[in-house]
């Protein structure tokens, strides 16, 4: 089964999401920032359960855990390929105090950082199925 792109916070939505995803999956959520402008989480579907029997997700970069439905509740919409017009907002890179250069740099390092400790997350949970 392939993952649509793009998951609403709908019934049918909900159950297709719910029986489509699998432990290693990476999600991603846009983040709206009212001063800092858009941004994006990723999320990886994990080999465990919640209480109520749905998958859970954990973010990579800051370990938090919730079930998928309550992912998919809260944010209204989950993406299953990563925006990358936007900053992810694990990484965002806030010191105006560095050149234009070097804010470019750090954004591609965190970046790339990111995607690392993402793919290692999936890849623990995608080899338990």
């Amino acid at each position: 089964m392939s993952l649509k792109s793009t998951y609403q916070a709908t019934r049918g939505d909900e159950r297709k999401f719910l029986r489509d995803i699998q432990p290693g999956d990476h999600l991603y959520v846009i983040n709206n920032h009212s001063d800092r402008g858009d941004t994006y989480s990723e999320w990886i579907v994990t080999n465990k359960r919640s209480i109520m029997g749905h998958r859970e997700v954990e973010s990579p970069s800051h370990g938090g855990v919730m079930s998928a439905q309550s992912l998919l509740r809260k944010e209204r919409e989950v993406l299953t390929q990563r925006p990358t017009h936007l900053p992810n907002l694990g990484v965002r890179d806030l010191h105006g105090a560095y050149t234009e250069d070097a804010q470019r740099a750090a954004r591609l390092v965190g970046d790339l950082h990111a995607i690392e400790t993402a793919n290692a997350l999936s890849a623990q949970h995608a080899g338990r199925r």
